[in-house]
């Protein structure tokens, strides 16, 4: 019995590593897009389904959210996603830090990284690189940083959104640390500045909306 035992739980831990992707693993399928719901979300058909695919590290402005109006550039994002992605199919990759969530949020979308099947465009750092969205740093994951980089490129070159962005001054180059799901920055010798501290301009942090930490006062 106890020799059987072992054996089960050896299976079901082979299943475990065969069926749940693992960090930035890729998916050789290749899903059509039925239909771009907004700037970073769009569904397509698996297995004859329709599935809403969440795109990770991108946030765009609100076009459909039902209880807040339609945000500035909200529009523009998703018909730049529409331009990427109508009569298209994707491959995706998935997140180690969503896997306890089997690669699903809240509201049951799929969350992945994008690649567009003719040409492996990766859609969620096009998204930013273009200054058609954001890097979302609610969450940590595992291109939050080059992410970050290319939202500073867009920015300082007036892309997409940025296009009437005011320049940030001579603060843009004090650096500040902010742990990824944190809504607060540091300095980076504060003993709250965690060893995955992200270090960004304080004109970002001020414009992300995050808070001054109160205990080594940035």
């Amino acid at each position: 019995m106890k020799y059987a035992l072992i054996i089960i739980v050896f299976i079901v831990i082979i299943l475990g590593l065969v069926t749940c992707p693992q960090k930035n693993e890729i998916s050789p399928d290749h899903y059509r897009v039925v239909r771009v719901v907004d700037g970073d979300t769009f569904i397509v058909s698996i297995d004859g389904e329709d599935v809403r695919v969440r795109l990770i590290g991108v946030d765009t402005p609100e076009s459909v959210h039902p209880n807040k109006e339609v945000e500035h550039f909200a529009l523009e994002a998703s018909d730049y996603l529409k331009h990427l992605l109508t009569n298209e199919s994707v491959f995706f990759g998935y997140d180690q830090s969503n896997a306890a969530a089997n690669h699903k949020d809240r509201y049951g979308r799929l969350l992945a990284y994008a690649y567009r099947a003719g040409d492996s465009l990766f859609v969620n750092a096009e998204i930013i690189k273009q200054g058609y969205g954001f890097a979302y740093t609610s969450y940590p994951f595992e291109y939050l940083e080059s992410f970050l980089e290319l939202e500073r490129d867009a920015r300082s070159g007036k892309l997409g959104l940025w296009g009437d962005a005011e320049d940030s001054g001579a603060v843009s180059d004090s650096l500040v640390w902010f742990n990824p799901g944190s809504n607060k920055y540091h300095r980076q010798s504060c003993r709250y500045a965690k060893d995955g501290a992200v270090a960004i301009p304080l004109s970002e942090a001020l414009s992300k909306g995050y808070e001054a930490c109160k205990v080594c006062n940035p």
